[in-house]
């Protein structure tokens, strides 16, 4: 009978080590919540089961004194949460030139004018109101006060831009002149003992609705020319130009289209740029394509100069070639 009993012991230990072994595996172990504690210049993370502020710092053993406060970082108490514990702190309350000394765990000088007893309907401290509460600091209050105001004030127009492709970049066109609207607006004037300190918006009355601007505003592609004038152009090449004098090739001067070779004409490949087309070269000037030769094909130009020096100083450079409209 003993041996029996020894033995129904022995297999509900080895059950219960195995279920224990199970449970640490499988981590069955409910830890908690891992929140965070901010207090007396101490940070640690702990794991609870609380369900409010309070009872996580009887867990803890924290005490909050007369007027100290908790904050927690979340509405309620859950994983991740941080618990903040504020310590009162004295200030000086001065209404009058008459001080009173508080203690306050408040975040802002206002909140701690609130505590004191002075509300936020009649009452104001000066300077900052959501500057942070120090300790020792001295807090003045002054009496609010207020006075109805009506202004009348401009609503500008509105503009609308409509693209517009037939229309050079920087051009535009305009469709309906814009008028301001006007609008009635009662304040509140504020005053702190006094003084002017600044506004509360009552209410907004439309008088009168601004009509707007309406226009058309060009987005075609446009290039200044020497001349300072602004011209559109369709397309825009990468080449490589070179430069050469009327007398050059067969000395005669005259050019593919039959036109007399001179400055502002140039030869170009007629399968890139077709003959007869007018260009724009930046640092060369408007030009237009009469002319070809056996070496300038693709993305190849010829410049024609008005003398042998000008051709050497030019040389041989890459150019942006604007074909214009």
């Amino acid at each position: 009978m003993r041996k029996r009993i020894s033995q129904g012991f022995t297999r509900m230990y080895v059950t219960l080590i195995a279920l224990l072994v199970l449970v640490s595996l499988t981590g069955f172990v409910d830890r908690g919540r891992a929140v965070t504690i901010e207090a007396d210049g101490r940070t640690h993370t702990v794991y609870t089961h609380a369900i409010n502020a309070e009872a996580l710092l009887r867990e803890n053993n924290i005490s909050l004194g007369h007027h100290d406060e908790v904050e927690l970082s979340t509405d309620t108490l859950k994983e991740g949460t941080t618990a903040t514990v504020r310590r009162a702190v004295p200030v000086t309350i001065e209404y009058k030139n008459q001080k009173k000394t508080i203690r306050t765990a408040k975040k802002t000088v206002q909140e701690a004018v609130e505590q004191a007893g002075y509300d936020v309907e009649n009452y104001r401290a000066y300077g900052d109101v959501s500057a942070p509460v120090k300790e020792n600091m001295t807090i003045k209050v002054g009496v609010l006060s207020r006075k109805e105001i009506t202004e009348d004030e401009v609503v500008p127009y509105a503009i609308e831009s409509i693209p517009d492709e037939t229309l050079g970049q920087g051009e535009e066109q305009v469709l309906q002149q814009g008028v301001n609207g006007r609008k009635t607006v009662r304040n509140y004037l504020v005053s702190l003992d006094g003084q002017i300190i600044g506004k509360e918006h009552i209410s907004t009355t439309l008088v009168a609705e601004m009509q707007p601007l309406i226009r058309h505003v060009g987005t075609k592609e446009t290039v200044e020319i020497n001349t300072g004038t602004i011209s559109k152009y369709k397309a825009v090449y990468t080449m490589v130009a070179t430069a050469y004098l009327p007398t050059d090739g067969n000395g005669e001067g005259i050019t593919k289209m039959g036109t007399r070779a001179r400055y502002g004409e140039i030869a170009v490949d007629p399968n890139v740029i077709p003959l007869g087309t007018t260009v724009y070269i930046p640092g060369y000037g408007v030009a237009r394509a009469e002319d070809t030769g056996s070496d300038i094909l693709g993305n190849r130009v010829d410049l024609c100069m008005l003398d042998y020096n000008q051709c050497m100083q030019f040389g041989r450079r890459t150019v942006l070639v604007y074909i214009l409209e």
